[in-house]
């Protein structure tokens, strides 16, 4: 286990150090083992030069005697050659150790000289070595000063990931102290979401031998997880890996930001996606940047082909040269408005668009990028048409129901005695105005009202009828939606309206026994119009008048079939008295449907 303080090793520093004294431990054991030699060599001419003396000595023992021997055998030859080979023998041994001693000193001199070489050697090593290591001191406290004032987590790891020493910033992070942290303990401020992965990435790079790189959170001091960018290198030598040195950068306040834009962004996006505007992002000049589904959907343009001046092909030929020459004035006035057509990929028709660009400034006020929408107002606009003919219409339609209230009144005066029969029957004609009214106002859009509704709102005032429009005393048939003009409606509806009257009132509907048929069809009279026809039968009328008597209820209703529709309406009747009630037909001219007016005016 490695302390907070353990050195850390300067790894070029300590290998010379290392070959540096590895040269000096042979040059000792080589100089130990040559001074050895020289004190052998010495020790054993020391012996030699012992052996000498005590010869020397036994020499000069036998030379007295001798002496003494030739004072007393003077004559004596055996004496004087044995003299002079002691003699020899006594020179030869003074010069052999005349040599030894010789050898001794240069031998002495040379153990004095190496041993002063390895002094100074051994001097020059000590001196090297307190150099390095105050060198090595001095980068191991920088190392430390700036391994503590980085931002970043800084620890070492064993070639095994074992992690053994952490710079503070880890532990004034992390509330951890050295023991908590080292060997595989810093994993504990991992947070538990990420603990596994980090494991799985942490192992796999220390068997692999590649670089280690991830983003995961980082329990505080405090409880709470930050973001870290954690990058691990390997430290090699020769190949074979000495140690991982890894730093953990803070990137929270940039990934909380990234987050948060992202989800702007998704925001954005989904809203501009839910816009029923075409949106779009230009530069000046209207070169577009970007565009949003709804135009490649609406368009059938893909985002390539609506680039740059693309976007133009979509619009209207006879549009694009005043889209331009907006574009062209928008930067000056700082808005960007125009209304053109654009194809309705669907629809296969051009649609009327109002468009809308505002600019994106920077701070010095110039002009990043245009974004900009486009509005259909093609409903709108034919909506503002069609008010336009309505309104049209209701004037004129509110002059003739004028007219027509007004002749109605005064001819409802000519057929009364009193004020009360006057109320009653005004009362009951405007309120056939007004269900004529309520079927106009209820058209939905449509110019006509069908014939068959207006039969069947009449006739159910005064009786009940299923949908089909029949009743308990009431037969109707004829084909539905033939189309009367908003016109010559009002007039046509208070002709239904005396003939449905006068039938409740003295005809077919007065009594249980009577019944009413209507029947009506449609003949074609030339390309541009047809002929309605309307056949009214009363039967099973008990008090049929004659047809000189005076008419029951004033008479203004067989004035109205009689006078009124031919000279207003163009209309061919008859009204007649049968045998069994009332038969009234008429024939008017009706317009076209709508598909066939279209396909008569081409």
């Amino acid at each position: 286990m490695v302390r907070q303080d353990e050195p850390i090793s300067v790894q070029p520093d300590a290998r010379m150090l290392l070959d540096e004294n590895e040269q000096l431990r042979t040059s000792l054991e080589s100089a130990l083992e040559e001074n050895a030699n020289l004190t052998e060599d010495r020790d054993r001419l020391l012996r030699r030069v012992a052996e000498m003396a005590r010869e020397l000595q036994t020499s000069h023992s036998a030379y007295a005697r001798e002496r003494d021997i030739e004072t007393a055998l003077a004559t004596d030859d055996a004496a004087e050659t044995q003299r002079s080979q002691s003699d020899e023998e006594l020179r030869v041994a003074f010069e052999e150790l005349q040599v030894l001693t010789e050898e001794l000193e240069v031998a002495n001199s040379s153990l004095h000289q190496t041993n002063q070489q390895l002094d100074n050697r051994v001097e020059e090593r000590t001196r090297q070595i307190r150099e390095s290591n105050a060198a090595l001191r001095s980068s191991e406290a920088s190392f430390r000063t700036i391994s503590d004032l980085v931002p970043d987590l800084l620890w070492r790891a064993d070639r095994r990931g074992d992690a053994t020493w952490f710079n503070q910033r880890w532990y004034n992070l992390t509330g951890q102290d050295a023991g908590d942290a080292v060997g595989l303990g810093w994993l504990d401020a991992v947070h538990p979401e990420d603990l596994a992965h980090v494991r799985e990435g942490w192992q796999a790079a220390m068997e692999s031998g590649q670089p280690y790189q991830h983003e995961h959170r980082i329990r505080d001091a405090e409880g709470n997880y930050r973001w870290f960018l954690i990058r691990a290198e390997p430290l090699r030598d020769s190949g074979r890996i000495l140690h991982w040195f890894a730093a953990g950068a803070d990137i929270h306040d940039q990934r909380v930001a990234i987050e948060a834009l992202e989800q702007s962004e998704q925001r954005f996006r989904t809203l501009i996606e839910g816009m029923p505007q075409l949106v779009w992002r230009s530069e000046n000049g209207g070169q577009w940047t970007w565009s949003s589904p709804q135009w490649h959907e609406y368009t059938a343009q893909s985002d390539e082909q609506a680039r740059a001046l693309g976007w133009l092909d979509a619009l209207h030929p006879d549009d694009r040269a005043a889209a331009q020459a907006a574009w062209a004035v928008a930067p000056e006035g700082g808005v960007l408005e125009l209304e053109a057509r654009i194809f309705h990929a669907k629809e296969q028709r051009h649609r009327h668009f109002r468009t809308r660009a505002l600019p994106v400034r920077r701070s010095d006020g110039e002009i990043m990028e245009w974004l900009g929408t486009s509005t259909d107002v093609d409903d709108i606009l034919q909506l503002q048409k069609h008010q336009s003919v309505l309104v049209t219409e209701l004037q004129h339609r509110t002059r003739n129901l004028m007219a027509v209230v007004q002749a109605v009144t005064l001819r409802t005066l000519k057929g009364v005695s009193n004020l009360e029969d006057f109320r009653k029957c005004i009362d009951d004609r405007l309120q056939a105005l007004a269900r004529v009214q309520g079927l106009l106002s209820r058209r939905d859009g449509a110019l006509r009202v069908p014939f068959d509704l207006l039969l069947r709102e009449e006739l159910s005032a005064h009786v009940a009828l299923d949908a089909q429009g029949n009743g308990e005393q009431v037969s109707v048939d004829g084909p539905r939606g033939v189309a009367l003009r908003s016109g010559i409606v009002q007039t046509f509806a208070l002709a239904i309206h005396e003939l449905a009257t006068n039938a409740v009132k003295y005809g077919a509907l007065a009594s249980p026994e009577g019944r009413l048929t209507v029947r009506w069809g449609v003949r074609p009279r030339d390309d541009r119009a047809r002929t309605l026809w309307v056949d009214w039968l009363e039967t099973g009328v008990a008090d049929v008048p004659n047809a000189n008597e005076k008419p029951r209820g004033g008479g203004y209703g067989r004035e109205l079939l009689e006078r009124a529709l031919p000279y207003q309406l163009g209309a061919r009747t008859h009204y007649g008295f049968e045998e069994q009630g009332i038969h009234c037909t008429i024939e008017l001219e009706v317009p076209l449907d709508d598909a066939a007016q279209e396909k008569a005016n081409g």
